[in-house]
């Protein structure tokens, strides 16, 4: 009888001892900007099946959450909803993810029985008052673009340069736009024609573009940084700016203007002459026109420092106006 005993004490051991861990996910849903009914886990452990892990929000405070039992080693995941209807745009390089191939999802190595701490929709960490993902409008005129195409196609790092899989809508006059959901954080992107056939050769310094050196080479790509729901203005194809705009260069009004530094971190200096006495108001206005900030002049000559660092960042549009002329500069704030 000891022995029996004993046998059936080490057949339970190694059952015991094969068994794996029980794992609480959550997601808070507060700062996602669209529409969802249930949102689900999916994740190698159960073959990304959709709809099979069903999360609940009991207390009905945004944060859903579901227990998987017996899970093992390393997973990889991500949170969904509706049976894939949307799902999570994850940044390569984040601290929670693993990208293989042209797949980022999030990671983690599973060492006993959690309940891990929400994160937010798209993000390694909590929910704060920014939204972790935003929608934005891109739109280019391609009036001066001297190739022949049948699509035009926004790429960047939001959708890992994918080629023809973001085609842009045709609206009339050769403008083309779509809405993307990208995350709050630094955006590259440029656009292109029938997938990767032909793309923007933008020039470096350019106030809307970033240059950056990696191991493949030097890319020049346009630059944004979201903090929130915005339409980007219509820009011309490989220009910052709208087709047959006046670039401060050319323009007959105001000479040597700068803008340095730009991109800023919220402070900036302004400087130029202007060929006339007439006063001038300089205002600072984000992407949806809302002022930030305001001021007068009466001088021929500006040198002024602007402040806007307690805006959020982004793209804001710099606006210098007499009764008679206008110029416009994009300023580009990022901490």
């Amino acid at each position: 009888m000891k022995n029996i005993t004993l046998f059936f004490g080490l057949i339970g051991s190694l059952i015991s001892f094969g068994q794996g861990h029980n794992i609480t996910f959550q997601v808070d849903m507060n700062n996602y900007i669209g529409t969802f009914t249930t949102p689900e886990l999916n994740g190698d452990f159960n073959n990304w099946c959709g709809n099979c892990a069903v999360m609940t929000d009991v207390n009905m405070d945004g944060i859903w959450e579901v227990t998987v039992m017996n899970l093992s080693d390393s997973i990889e995941f991500k949170f969904s909803h509706d049976n894939w209807a949307g799902q999570e745009t994850l940044q390569p390089g984040s601290a929670c993810t693993k990208t293989s191939g042209s797949f980022t999802n999030r990671f983690m190595y599973i060492t006993g029985d959690t309940t891990l701490a929400p994160v937010c929709w798209e993000s390694c960490g909590p929910c704060s008052g920014t939204p972790s993902s935003a929608k934005v409008t891109f739109q280019v005129d391609v009036t001066d673009y001297s190739g022949s195409f049948t699509d035009i196609n926004l790429n960047g790092t939001f959708n890992n340069w994918c080629g023809s899989c973001a085609t842009m809508t045709s609206m009339g006059n050769n403008i083309y736009e779509l809405e993307v959901i990208v995350p709050t954080d630094t955006i590259e992107y440029k656009f292109t024609s029938d997938g990767w056939t032909d793309q923007e050769t933008l020039t470096p310094g350019l106030p809307c573009t970033k240059t950056v050196t990696d191991p493949g080479g030097t890319f020049t790509n346009r630059y944004f940084v979201p903090s929130g729901d915005t339409i980007l203005p219509v820009v011309c194809w490989e220009s910052c700016e709208a087709c047959g705009a006046i670039s401060i260069d050319e323009n007959d009004w105001i000479k040597d203007f700068k803008v340095t530094p730009n991109p800023n971190n919220g402070i900036f200096d302004i400087s130029g002459s202007l060929n006339s006495d007439d006063a001038i108001r300089i205002t600072v206005v984000d992407m949806q026109g809302r002022l930030v900030y305001e001021a007068s002049e009466a001088n021929s000559t500006i040198a002024k420092s602007i402040d806007i660092s307690s805006a959020h960042q982004g793209m804001y549009i710099l606006n210098i106006s007499s009764d008679s002329n206008v110029i416009t500069e994009k300023i580009i704030y990022t901490k």
